[in-house]
């Protein structure tokens, strides 16, 4: 067993231990952490305005503060853009924003206190350690290298304070000693072309000991697919004459297809976040077999939660947020029930808020999660709120597709007379399918060449998916008869219609595509 190895083992022992007694008393540490956070934070201007000196009670806490989101927030955002030290939120200063994927329509930046940002390490660390601790041979994840699909920790700044995506920082903050185990970098997280980007990946990972990819799933298989079927001849051309060559050529067939098994035979951890990773579970089992899948939960604004378990499911650690719920069939009211951890219940649906050391109190995130366990708590079938369909971890929303609808027709000049956008898994990649129903005729090949471009500007993470394979060519089929008035036959007068879905059977109103 190599040092490192020695060394991680003993701290992942350790940190299990930590980790079962944040999910064995829930109630306890979750209480315990919002004392904290309300004690930290209530000379700064948010504590101030809700009396967070007087708070001494879960209870006291519901009744002091209002329920929020992210418009109600904007404005105080604002003063902390201004003002990154003055006290608004946090007593600590901002120390980074994160840029969302704009599943309301446009991207956000979200302010990162350092404590916020621990948080962030410890959870992503707990699914690294379960697993390892799940069984001896699994520590050896560490004597190779461990890939991370990344984006960059900085492409910009606010007043000073720099802007970047998540999965940059938490590498360019992580302890220098667990950096040294993953690859490739931030000089490929920051590469903006993503063909460049994908070969820079292909190269990285033909020459080191693959054991371990993480990033959102459907990525990682867009990057598997492109290495087996694309990379092989191109790898062998850049390798040649190195000691990779004799490795890479075992791997290659006469075809130029790489043996994945053969390239990365220590391969064991497929780490996934970012999309609910079940649609694609058999399709990661069929082409990396010898892979465990282990997922994480986060945001912006948090890590939520992290896969501690081998069943499937994400445990949630109340440790890191304190946590409250609003029921499903509330979530539209204008006063809803809003819940504790401890009320929820097994197999219901909840919207879930947050309060943490980022200065989010009673935050409507915008996430939509499924109880599968009480004991501990463990969520599935994670989703946004309202009508956002995230096949590659886009978070595509209604927003997003009207305004691309509307300029594809402006830039075509296509009449358009009704329209639904489907997200469709059949198969390794999934795709949308524009069904529309147009007056006239149509050149499909322009009108989703439009829509894609406006799509893309619109959403960063649908641009970034498309140019790096998470997703397939969007098609058009053309629709027979209007899927609004077939709405309206089917329920009722006053339906509304659909821009975005994942119903296929909207599709079967359409010819063949």
């Amino acid at each position: 067993m190599s040092i490192m190895r020695r060394i991680v083992s003993v701290v992942a022992k350790r940190k299990a231990r930590e980790t079962d007694y944040v999910l064995g008393h829930p109630v306890e540490v979750t209480e315990n952490l919002l004392s904290t956070i309300l004690k930290r934070n209530q000379d700064t201007v948010i504590g101030r305005k809700y009396r967070f000196e007087t708070i001494s009670s879960p209870e006291k806490f519901t009744e002091n503060v209002p329920l929020t989101d992210y418009q109600q927030m904007r404005p105080v955002l604002e003063e902390v853009y201004k003002n990154p030290t003055g006290k608004i939120m946090t007593a600590e200063p901002v120390i980074w924003y994160l840029r969302t994927s704009g599943s309301s329509g446009k991207p956000k930046d979200m302010p990162i206190t350092p404590s916020g940002l621990k948080t962030a390490q410890v959870g992503g660390a707990r699914m690294w350690m379960a697993f390892m601790n799940h069984h001896p041979d699994n520590t050896k994840i560490l004597d190779g290298r461990m890939i991370m699909l990344g984006a960059p920790a900085i492409f910009g700044d606010i007043n000073g304070v720099p802007l970047g995506y998540g999965s940059g920082l938490y590498l360019h903050k992580a302890n220098k000693f667990f950096a040294r185990l993953i690859s490739p970098g931030q000089d490929v997280f920051g590469i903006q072309d993503m063909e460049e980007k994908m070969r820079a990946y292909a190269l990285c990972c033909a020459t080191c000991d693959v054991t371990a990819l993480q990033g959102i799933a459907t990525l990682i298989l867009a990057f598997v697919r492109r290495m087996e079927e694309q990379y092989g001849p191109w790898l062998l051309e850049q390798l040649k004459g190195t000691k990779h060559e004799k490795r890479l050529r075992r791997a290659i067939d006469s075809e130029g297809k790489l043996d994945l098994a053969e390239l990365w035979p220590n391969l064991r951890l497929f780490g996934s976040g970012g999309i609910d990773i079940e649609p694609y579970r058999e399709w990661i089992a069929k082409i990396l077999p010898q892979v465990t899948v282990r997922e994480g939960y986060a945001s912006s604004e948090a890590y939520m939660a992290s896969q501690i378990l081998p069943e499937p499911g994400i445990q949630l650690m109340p440790d890191l947020n304190y946590f409250e719920f609003i029921p499903e069939a509330e979530i539209d009211d204008e006063e809803p029930t809003v819940i504790p951890l401890s009320d929820v219940k097994k197999g219901n649906r909840y919207e879930m808020l947050l309060t943490n050391a980022n200065g989010w109190y009673r935050y409507r995130v915008g996430d939509m999660v499924t109880f599968s366990n009480l004991n501990p708590y463990t969520v599935r079938h994670i989703s946004r709120k309202g009508s956002v369909v995230s096949l590659a971890g886009e978070k595509l929303c209604d927003a997003h597709v009207i305004d691309a609808m509307a300029k594809a027709c402006l830039a075509t000049g296509a009449h358009l007379m009704d329209y639904s956008v489907v997200g469709v898994i059949d198969g390794p990649i999934p795709h949308y399918t524009i069904a529309g129903m147009f007056r006239g005729d149509v050149d499909s090949v322009d009108f989703v060449k439009a829509f894609e471009d406006a799509l893309g500007k619109a959403n960063w993470e649908f641009l970034n998916s498309r140019a790096m394979g998470g997703l397939g060519p969007t098609t058009l089929a053309k629709a027979r008869m209007s899927l609004h008035e077939e709405l309206v036959k089917a329920t009722h007068l006053q339906a509304k219609p659909v821009p975005l879905t994942t119903d296929r059977s909207v599709l079967a109103l359409c010819e063949a595509t």
